[in-house]
């Protein structure tokens, strides 16, 4: 399991659309792979709240799939051939909300004690308050 798994994550080949590398593994351990998939989700441009910022330029740029639109085709590529029930993806999603927006907000912490940037803080606070409006939308939906 990446443990970060998103967007600005990655490397993309020159030649098209194809991932060439995924970086940043420093928070990779053993576990789900759905919450990799959660994770993505809670971090794809798919609503128009703060949070989308988290994909950077390449989820700016738009003309992305949508969140269902990812899952169905991991369905389609991984999860049915190593046998993954994702009847319980959004589960997934909401709790990746959650462990991003905590990372978040221990730099939001860390401004108050003018121990980071206050701007920065301030731009992370935003960003988890997204990331638990996105949460609730999952529940909702």
């Amino acid at each position: 399991m990446h443990g970060d798994y998103h967007l600005a994550n990655l490397m993309y080949g020159f030649g098209g659309p194809k991932v060439a590398a995924i970086v940043d593994w420093e928070m990779c351990t053993i576990g789900d792979p759905l919450l990799d998939l959660g994770w993505l989700l809670a971090t794809w441009p798919d609503h128009g709240d703060e949070s989308a910022r988290l994909a950077g330029p390449l989820g700016a740029a738009g003309g992305l799939p949508s969140g269902a639109e990812l899952v169905a085709a991991y369905a389609e590529r991984g999860a049915a051939t190593a046998g993954r029930d994702l009847s319980s993806i959004t589960w997934y999603a909401v709790l990746a909300c959650f462990k991003l927006g905590i990372v978040l907000e221990g730099t939001h912490a860390r401004a108050f004690a003018g121990k980071a940037p206050k701007e920065t803080g301030d731009l992370l606070h935003g960003i988890t308050l997204g990331l638990f409006r996105r949460a609730e939308a999952f529940i909702a939906s």
